[in-house]
């Protein structure tokens, strides 16, 4: 893996774990349906899906799958609020 690579794979482990900490502040991550891992992932994917029409279909399919087990209210609720975060995240990287 070169260098730059590594530098960016770091940089967004950063932003994913400063995401996921703004998320902790505006709801209590516990009380939420999801595993840790799902909450990651669903993460993960808002992230990534800035600006990739492939991705975002890919975050759309991982959301029903969500929806499906622990229902759509839950997904929906924590998505807009990844939506809000990751834009105020963009925000600050201009």
């Amino acid at each position: 893996m070169s260098r730059e690579a590594l530098n960016n794979k770091i940089y967004e482990e950063r932003v994913l774990n400063d995401s996921l900490a703004r998320l902790a502040k505006r709801l209590d991550l516990k009380s939420l349906p999801f595993s840790d891992v799902e909450l990651k992932t669903l993460a993960k994917r808002h992230r990534q899906s800035f600006g990739s029409e492939k991705k975002k279909e890919r975050l759309e399919r991982y959301k029903t799958h969500l929806a499906k087990i622990h229902g759509a209210e839950a997904v929906a609720g924590v998505s807009s609020l990844l939506v809000e975060i990751n834009n105020e995240i963009s925000w600050e990287e201009k």
